[in-house]
C-alpha cells in the first residue's frame, strides 16, 4: 500500500510540474503572438509611411496615447534600431525585409512552443486519467 501512495504522490507531484510549464508556456505563446502582432502593425505603418511625401504633417506616438504633431522632412531613410542601444539608417524596402525576416523566425518559434504545449498537454491528460484511475482504485 505505501509503494502505491508513493507513486501516487510522485505521480501527482509531476502533474503539478507539468500545469506549471504549461501556463508558463502559454504565456510565453501570448507573448510571441503579441509581438507577431506587433510586428505585423509595424510593416503595415511602413507600407503608408512609403506613400508619405516630404514635407507632410504626421501625429508621431511619444507614449500610449501620447502623440506630437510633426512634418516629415525625409521619407527615404529610416532610423532602425539593431540592438544594444545602436541604430542605423536604413531604407524602407531593406527595413521591410528585417520586419518579415523578425516575423519569420516569431512565427517558427510560435509553431515549436504550439507543438511544445500540445505534447505537454496530452502529457498531462494522460496522467490525470492514471491518477483517476489509481485513485477510483481504492
Amino acid at each position: 500500500m505505501e509503494q502505491k501512495e508513493k507513486k501516487v504522490q510522485e505521480m501527482y507531484m509531476e502533474f503539478k510540474m507539468l500545469d506549471n510549464y504549461i501556463k508558463q508556456l502559454q504565456s510565453q505563446l501570448e507573448m510571441v503572438t503579441h509581438q507577431l502582432i506587433e510586428l505585423n502593425s509595424t510593416n503595415s505603418s511602413l507600407n503608408e509611411f512609403a506613400k508619405l511625401d516630404a514635407g507632410k504633417e504626421i501625429f508621431v506616438p511619444l507614449s500610449s496615447g501620447i502623440f506630437a504633431k510633426a512634418s516629415i522632412k525625409d521619407t527615404s531613410k529610416l532610423l532602425v534600431n539593431v540592438g544594444a542601444n545602436v541604430a542605423v539608417k536604413k531604407d524602407i524596402e531593406s527595413t521591410k525585409k528585417l520586419i518579415e525576416k523578425q516575423m519569420e523566425e516569431i512565427k517558427k518559434i510560435q509553431k515549436q512552443m504550439a507543438n511544445d504545449l500540445e505534447k505537454m498537454t496530452h502529457h498531462a491528460a494522460q496522467l490525470e486519467m492514471k491518477l483517476q484511475g489509481m485513485a477510483s482504485e481504492e
